[in-house]
């Protein structure tokens, strides 16, 4: 499988891409382009420090801790140098979902189709349970009609 490492890596992928799409596409010319029209949709996510252990989450009222409470492990990696910034081990990035199902009902169109469970209003949906309900209850009077007539045998 191959991963991005860098926006770099990203740049060549969108380069190759743009070189095999038709002449007038309109992907993005690189990261920067891409990142940049992305962040006003809001689909952003937070960065939560995690045990590299995955024994617990330095969130809410644990972000102030340096050491995980199960096992011991320092959060953050040691500096080397004259780094001045704490690094963590391990990062978790929580995609809200909120911000994500707020884009998808703009749409009425996708706002229909995610909410049909519900309002069950197109003629699609009334149908097929209409024909559903019709089968079903073919099948149950024909097994009961069945069971009552084995029962009259028998006694």
């Amino acid at each position: 499988m191959f991963t991005i490492k860098s926006n770099h890596g990203y740049d060549k992928i969108i380069e190759w891409a743009r070189s095999i799409l038709p002449e007038r596409n309109r992907l993005k010319e690189n990261f920067y382009a891409a990142k940049s029209m992305m962040k006003p949709l809001g689909l952003g996510y937070q960065k939560i420090d995690i045990c590299p252990n995955f024994c617990m989450l330095y969130y809410l009222e644990n972000v102030e801790m340096t050491e995980c409470m199960t096992c011991g492990h320092s959060r953050y990696k040691p500096r080397t140098g004259r780094g001045k910034t704490l690094v963590a081990y391990k990062k978790l990035r929580y995609f809200l979902i909120t911000s994500r199902l707020q884009r998808l009902f703009m749409s009425p169109m996708t706002a229909e189709h995610m909410t049909w469970h519900n309002y069950r209003s197109s003629a699609f949906h009334r149908e097929f349970e209409n024909n559903y309900l019709k089968c079903h209850n073919y099948r149950r009077i024909t097994v009961h009609r069945h069971f009552t007539e084995s029962s009259k045998i028998i006694t």
